[in-house]
C-alpha cells in the first residue's frame, strides 16, 4: 500500500474526493502547509500538491517514488537539484478555460468593448474584425491546440512556435523557437502559453515586437519569464502595440503602486486565466495512480532538462 501524502490548501478536500472513489490500496494523508521534520513525511512514496509546497516537503521524503503536480507549470521542481523520482504534470484540463480567456480578450479589444461599455455619446467608429488575421501561439502543447483550433472558427489565419518547428494539427505553419522574429513578422495578435524554462527565457523581446504589425495585440498566459518588460512597457507607450492582456508576471500579486497599473493599454488579469478545477486535477491524479499501484507508465511526465 503506497504511503500518499496531499499537500496544500486545498489537500483535505482533494483526499475526501479521492477517497470517495474507492481507489485500490487506499491511503492517504494530507498537510495544509509544508512542515519541518522527517516524521511528517515517513514512509511517503507519493506526494502531490502545487509544486512550491512539493518542493519545500521533498527534503524530508527519503522514500519518495512519484511526485504529482496539482498545477500546470512545474518549474520550482525541474529547476531544483533533486530528480531521483518520477514528476507528473496536470495536463487536458486547461484547454478550455484558456481559449475562452485568449478569444474572449481579443474580441472585446477588437470590438472595442471596453470603451463603448464606458461609452456616454453616440459613437460612430467602426469597430475591427478577427476575420482574416493572423495569430501567433508560442506554445503548441495540447493548451496551444486548444487556442488554436477555437480560432480558426473566427476566420483567423493561426501560426505556432514551439521547440524544433514540427507542424501540429491546428496550425498553419509552425517555426521552432530558435525563428522566433521570423515566427511573429506580420502578426496582428501574439498569444504566449509557454512553460517557464531557460529556452524560454527573454524569447519575447523588441525584436518579436518590432516584428509584429503596427496596432498589433499580445497576450501572455503561459509564464511571466518569457517577456523582457522593459521592451513590452516601450511597445506600448510607443504604440508600436495597441494593447497587451497580461495575466501572468515575475511578482504577483503586483504591488498596488507599480507603474504598470498606470498604463491605460495594459490589461492585468491577476492569474485567473484558466482557473484549476478540484475535480479535474484529482481526475488526473486519480488515473496516474492507477497506474503507479499497477507498475505502469506515468502520463504526463515531465522531462527535468526540458523544464516540462
Amino acid at each position: 500500500m503506497p504511503e500518499v501524502l496531499i499537500v496544500g490548501d486545498e489537500s483535505e478536500h482533494y483526499c475526501e474526493l479521492l477517497g470517495a472513489m474507492a481507489l485500490p490500496e487506499w491511503h492517504c494523508r494530507y498537510l495544509n502547509a509544508p512542515v519541518r521534520g522527517a516524521e511528517a513525511y515517513r514512509d511517503v512514496e507519493v506526494l502531490f500538491g502545487p509544486p512550491d509546497l512539493l518542493l519545500q516537503s521533498l527534503p524530508y521524503c527519503n522514500s519518495v517514488k512519484w511526485v504529482q503536480s496539482s498545477w500546470a507549470g512545474v518549474a520550482p521542481l525541474t529547476q531544483a537539484p533533486r530528480r531521483d523520482y518520477t514528476l507528473t504534470g496536470v495536463k487536458g484540463i486547461f484547454g478550455g478555460p484558456m481559449r475562452e480567456y485568449v478569444l474572449g480578450w481579443m474580441l472585446a479589444l477588437e470590438r472595442n468593448i471596453p470603451s463603448r461599455s464606458q461609452a456616454r455619446s453616440w459613437q460612430y467608429s467602426v469597430d475591427g474584425s478577427l476575420n482574416g488575421k493572423s495569430m501567433g501561439i508560442m506554445g503548441t502543447g495540447s493548451i496551444g491546440c486548444a487556442v488554436a483550433q477555437a480560432a480558426k472558427g473566427f476566420g483567423l489565419k493561426v501560426r505556432g512556435l514551439n521547440s524544433d518547428g514540427r507542424l501540429v494539427d491546428g496550425f498553419d505553419a509552425c517555426f521552432e523557437s530558435g525563428s522566433a522574429v521570423a515566427f511573429a513578422d506580420g502578426l496582428d495578435y501574439l498569444v504566449a502559453l509557454l512553460p517557464a524554462t531557460n529556452a524560454t527565457a527573454g524569447l519575447i523581446n523588441n525584436g518579436v515586437f518590432e516584428a509584429l504589425n503596427p496596432g498589433a495585440l499580445f497576450l501572455n498566459a503561459g509564464r511571466a519569464n518569457c517577456v523582457v518588460m522593459t521592451d513590452l512597457q516601450s511597445s506600448l507607450t510607443s504604440g508600436k502595440l495597441r494593447a497587451a492582456v497580461l495575466d501572468v508576471l515575475e511578482c504577483e500579486p503586483l504591488p498596488a503602486g507599480d507603474p504598470l497599473w498606470a498604463l491605460e493599454n495594459l490589461y492585468i488579469t491577476s492569474h485567473t486565466a484558466a482557473p484549476t478545477q478540484a475535480s479535474a486535477v484529482v481526475a488526473v491524479f486519480a488515473e496516474n495512480y492507477l497506474r503507479f499501484v499497477a507498475g505502469e507508465p506515468l502520463l504526463h511526465q515531465v522531462h527535468f532538462e526540458r523544464g516540462y
